[in-house]
């Protein structure tokens, strides 16, 4: 079976379990990705094809230097493929100008990262806050609405708490509550229980789940077999290919540590650009 083939098998499998009238809030086309690297061409992506429809749950799965956390890259508008299409919710993102995805990755599509990334010096509601004060939301609605948000993933006694008085999963609530408080259309999770602990991450994975069952599309990109069973879909990457395992089942093999990812395909832009809109 061809690598065209593999991507055709996961995504109507996806359909299969969608409305006819469903159209999908994120599709993939062919889509390569290639790094010059001096007189070396690294090809990250080969031809992805991928469909994720509103309210689904999906796993990206792959070892390090697999293509994985590239993948994300392009589905979070930080970085652009260089060949094939990419459609969010409809539209080519290549019409698209910067200044157009920068305002798509602050209202439309939320970040969690495996280290947090929250401002030291900002308690856990001006965390929350940044969002929607670059989205110029005004003063006391952005209070009340990273409040709620707060509330909402169990922090609402932390909210006058810096990072450094929280614990791991405390901040990565935080972290999940400022990706949300934009209402955002999909929600990307980069190993998000990379740095907790067992008991930390499962507390993490089941909010997650909690906030599937309430609508929330989650594209998790992960290593671990024990955090991707969360998710209804799995997609494996393998050499910049999904792989023939991508499916509806859950995973059997965790994938290992191994060296620390490639910058190409670690991702090369500052968590601060998306939370601040990348105003570049």
């Amino acid at each position: 079976m061809s690598d065209s083939s593999y991507s055709d098998v996961s995504n109507a499998a996806s359909r299969a379990v969608q409305p006819q009238t469903v159209r999908p809030v994120i599709q993939l086309v062919q889509v390569t990705k290639i790094y010059n690297s001096g007189t070396v061409q690294v090809q990250a992506l080969r031809g992805i094809d991928l469909e994720v429809f509103p309210g689904e749950f999906v796993a990206i799965m792959g070892a390090s230097g697999s293509g994985k956390s590239t993948l994300m890259n392009i589905i979070g508008c930080l970085d652009r493929p260089t060949t094939g299409q990419y459609f969010l919710q409809g539209k080519e993102i290549s019409q698209f100008t910067r200044d157009e995805l920068a305002s798509i990755r602050n209202k439309s599509i939320g970040f969690v990262f495996q280290n947090f990334n929250l401002l030291k010096r900002y308690t856990a509601l001006e965390n929350v806050e940044l969002p929607l004060l670059y989205s110029g939301v005004p003063k006391r609605e952005r209070r009340q609405r990273a409040e709620e948000m707060l509330g909402k993933v169990g922090l609402q006694d932390r909210m006058h708490h810096l990072p450094n008085q929280l614990s791991g999963g405390q901040q990565q609530r935080v972290a999940i509550a400022r990706a949300l408080v934009n209402n955002p259309k999909i929600l990307l999770a980069d190993e998000p229980t990379g740095n907790l602990d067992s008991k930390s991450s499962e507390q993490i994975m089941e909010l997650l789940e909690q906030l599937n069952e309430r609508g929330q599309t989650i594209i998790l990109v992960t290593h671990e077999a024990s955090v991707a069973r969360c998710a209804r879909r799995k997609v494996h990457i393998k050499d910049g290919r999904i792989a023939p395992t991508s499916s509806y089942l859950d995973a059997d093999a965790e994938y290992p540590h191994g060296e620390a990812e490639s910058k190409e395909d670690n991702g090369i832009y500052t968590p601060l650009d998306v939370i601040a809109c990348a105003r570049h």
